[in-house]
Protein backbone atom coordinates (compact mmCIF):
# COMPACT_ATOMS: atom_id res chain seq x y z
CA UNK A 1 0.00 0.00 0.00
CA UNK A 2 3.09 1.99 0.84
CA UNK A 3 4.32 1.47 -2.54
CA UNK A 4 1.29 2.63 -4.16
CA UNK A 5 1.05 6.14 -2.32
CA UNK A 6 4.34 6.93 -3.82
CA UNK A 7 3.52 5.82 -7.26
CA UNK A 8 0.30 8.35 -6.93
CA UNK A 9 2.48 10.70 -5.68
CA UNK A 10 5.15 10.68 -8.05
CA UNK A 11 2.43 10.70 -10.81
CA UNK A 12 0.98 13.12 -9.74
CA UNK A 13 3.69 15.67 -9.35
CA UNK A 14 5.87 14.31 -12.18
CA UNK A 15 3.46 13.09 -14.80
CA UNK A 16 2.37 16.79 -15.84
CA UNK A 17 5.08 18.84 -14.98
CA UNK A 18 6.11 21.59 -16.91
CA UNK A 19 8.11 24.45 -16.59
CA UNK A 20 7.64 27.58 -18.76
CA UNK A 21 9.73 30.73 -17.96
CA UNK A 22 7.53 33.45 -17.60
CA UNK A 23 9.38 37.22 -17.06
CA UNK A 24 8.37 40.44 -17.95
CA UNK A 25 9.08 41.90 -21.13
CA UNK A 26 8.69 44.84 -22.80
CA UNK A 27 8.77 46.62 -25.97
CA UNK A 28 12.62 46.75 -25.33
CA UNK A 29 13.09 43.93 -24.67
CA UNK A 30 15.38 41.41 -26.65
CA UNK A 31 14.68 38.67 -28.75
CA UNK A 32 16.56 36.53 -26.03
CA UNK A 33 14.96 38.04 -23.42
CA UNK A 34 11.37 36.60 -24.54
CA UNK A 35 12.93 33.07 -25.38
CA UNK A 36 12.34 30.76 -22.63
CA UNK A 37 13.37 26.79 -22.54
CA UNK A 38 11.64 24.38 -19.72
CA UNK A 39 10.56 20.97 -19.81
CA UNK A 40 8.86 18.48 -18.06
CA UNK A 41 8.57 14.58 -17.27
CA UNK A 42 6.49 11.78 -15.84
CA UNK A 43 6.82 8.65 -14.35
CA UNK A 44 3.86 6.07 -13.27
CA UNK A 45 3.34 2.49 -12.97
CA UNK A 46 0.24 0.42 -11.60
CA UNK A 47 -2.22 -1.66 -13.38
CA UNK A 48 -4.41 -0.72 -15.97
CA UNK A 49 -7.82 -1.37 -16.57
CA UNK A 50 -7.31 -5.06 -18.40
CA UNK A 51 -5.28 -6.06 -15.41
CA UNK A 52 -1.79 -5.39 -16.86
CA UNK A 53 1.53 -3.69 -14.74
CA UNK A 54 2.58 -1.54 -16.28
CA UNK A 55 5.34 1.37 -16.20
CA UNK A 56 5.59 4.72 -18.01
CA UNK A 57 7.42 7.57 -18.18
CA UNK A 58 8.08 10.55 -20.06
CA UNK A 59 10.13 13.70 -21.25
CA UNK A 60 9.05 16.53 -22.60
CA UNK A 61 11.45 19.61 -23.17
CA UNK A 62 9.51 22.91 -24.10
CA UNK A 63 11.02 26.30 -25.65
CA UNK A 64 8.76 28.99 -25.82
CA UNK A 65 8.47 32.91 -27.16
CA UNK A 66 6.48 35.76 -24.94
CA UNK A 67 4.95 38.03 -27.28
CA UNK A 68 3.77 40.47 -24.12
CA UNK A 69 4.50 39.77 -20.70
CA UNK A 70 0.67 37.93 -20.37
CA UNK A 71 0.66 35.97 -23.95
CA UNK A 72 3.41 33.42 -25.03
CA UNK A 73 4.00 30.66 -27.41
CA UNK A 74 5.59 27.75 -28.26
CA UNK A 75 5.93 24.16 -28.03
CA UNK A 76 7.33 20.49 -26.38
CA UNK A 77 8.67 17.72 -27.75
CA UNK A 78 7.38 14.35 -25.88
CA UNK A 79 8.38 11.16 -25.47
CA UNK A 80 6.80 8.44 -24.15
CA UNK A 81 7.62 4.97 -22.97
CA UNK A 82 5.02 1.91 -21.09
CA UNK A 83 6.10 -0.79 -21.07
CA UNK A 84 3.91 -3.91 -19.72
CA UNK A 85 6.20 -6.53 -18.09
CA UNK A 86 4.13 -9.11 -16.86
CA UNK A 87 3.23 -9.45 -21.05
CA UNK A 88 6.93 -8.81 -22.43
CA UNK A 89 5.26 -5.57 -24.15
CA UNK A 90 6.42 -2.03 -24.42
CA UNK A 91 5.51 1.08 -26.81
CA UNK A 92 6.48 4.14 -27.54
CA UNK A 93 4.75 7.68 -28.47
CA UNK A 94 6.42 10.88 -29.13
CA UNK A 95 4.91 13.97 -30.81
CA UNK A 96 4.56 17.92 -30.90
CA UNK A 97 2.38 19.61 -28.73
CA UNK A 98 2.54 23.69 -29.63
CA UNK A 99 0.63 26.31 -27.37
CA UNK A 100 -0.41 29.59 -26.87
CA UNK A 101 -0.58 31.03 -23.17
CA UNK A 102 -2.73 34.22 -21.68
CA UNK A 103 -1.92 35.10 -18.37
CA UNK A 104 -4.49 37.13 -16.09
CA UNK A 105 -2.39 37.78 -13.24
CA UNK A 106 -2.95 34.27 -11.15
CA UNK A 107 -5.58 32.50 -13.60
CA UNK A 108 -4.58 31.84 -17.21
CA UNK A 109 -6.04 30.15 -20.22
CA UNK A 110 -4.14 27.58 -22.48
CA UNK A 111 -4.53 26.16 -25.83
CA UNK A 112 -2.35 23.35 -26.85
CA UNK A 113 -2.45 21.14 -30.05
CA UNK A 114 -0.97 17.49 -29.88
CA UNK A 115 0.20 15.78 -32.15
CA UNK A 116 1.32 12.10 -31.17
CA UNK A 117 3.10 9.47 -33.22
CA UNK A 118 1.98 5.89 -31.93
CA UNK A 119 1.79 2.28 -32.54
CA UNK A 120 -1.05 1.23 -34.12
CA UNK A 121 -1.39 -1.98 -31.91
CA UNK A 122 -3.59 -4.23 -34.40
CA UNK A 123 -4.26 -7.62 -32.78
CA UNK A 124 -2.85 -10.41 -34.95
CA UNK A 125 -2.94 -14.15 -34.53
CA UNK A 126 -2.67 -13.41 -30.75
CA UNK A 127 0.54 -11.27 -30.91
CA UNK A 128 0.17 -6.87 -30.88
CA UNK A 129 1.98 -5.46 -34.17
CA UNK A 130 3.06 -2.35 -33.01
CA UNK A 131 5.52 -2.18 -36.36
CA UNK A 132 2.87 -0.15 -38.17
CA UNK A 133 2.32 3.58 -36.48
CA UNK A 134 -0.10 6.34 -37.05
CA UNK A 135 -0.60 10.15 -36.06
CA UNK A 136 -3.47 11.55 -33.53
CA UNK A 137 -4.18 14.44 -32.76
CA UNK A 138 -5.67 15.81 -29.43
CA UNK A 139 -6.80 19.98 -29.58
CA UNK A 140 -6.81 21.03 -25.69
CA UNK A 141 -8.59 23.66 -24.06
CA UNK A 142 -8.40 24.86 -20.54
CA UNK A 143 -7.99 27.39 -17.62
CA UNK A 144 -5.48 27.55 -14.67
CA UNK A 145 -4.15 29.24 -12.02
CA UNK A 146 -0.63 30.15 -10.79
CA UNK A 147 0.20 30.40 -7.18
CA UNK A 148 4.13 32.66 -6.63
CA UNK A 149 6.52 30.98 -4.64
CA UNK A 150 9.12 33.49 -4.12
CA UNK A 151 11.02 35.50 -7.17
CA UNK A 152 9.61 34.07 -10.49
CA UNK A 153 9.25 30.66 -9.37
CA UNK A 154 5.41 29.12 -9.42
CA UNK A 155 3.57 26.15 -8.90
CA UNK A 156 0.68 26.01 -11.50
CA UNK A 157 -2.37 23.66 -11.67
CA UNK A 158 -4.58 23.72 -15.14
CA UNK A 159 -7.52 21.66 -16.33
CA UNK A 160 -7.85 21.36 -20.10
CA UNK A 161 -10.49 19.17 -22.21
CA UNK A 162 -10.08 17.40 -25.47
CA UNK A 163 -12.52 19.09 -28.24
CA UNK A 164 -11.81 16.53 -30.84
CA UNK A 165 -12.08 13.82 -28.40
CA UNK A 166 -14.55 10.73 -29.65
CA UNK A 167 -14.66 6.95 -28.31
CA UNK A 168 -13.35 4.77 -29.14
CA UNK A 169 -9.78 6.41 -28.61
CA UNK A 170 -6.56 5.71 -28.12
CA UNK A 171 -6.49 8.59 -25.14
CA UNK A 172 -8.07 7.01 -22.29
CA UNK A 173 -10.20 10.32 -21.21
CA UNK A 174 -10.90 13.91 -22.88
CA UNK A 175 -9.52 15.71 -19.67
CA UNK A 176 -5.97 16.70 -19.17
CA UNK A 177 -4.98 17.74 -15.44
CA UNK A 178 -1.20 19.02 -14.98
CA UNK A 179 0.58 20.75 -12.14
CA UNK A 180 3.97 21.97 -13.19
CA UNK A 181 6.38 25.19 -12.23
CA UNK A 182 7.40 28.05 -13.85
CA UNK A 183 10.81 29.56 -13.62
Amino acid sequence: MKQLKIVILVWSVLLSVQAFGQREVDDKSSWMDRVYFGGGGGLSGGTNQFGSKYFYFSVSPVVGYMITSQLSAGTAIVYQRTNFPDDNFSYTQYGLMPFVRYNFNELFITAEYNYINLPDLSYNNGVYDDSKRMYRSRMLFGAGYSQPLGGRTRVNAVAMYDVLYQKPSVFLSPWVFRVFFSF
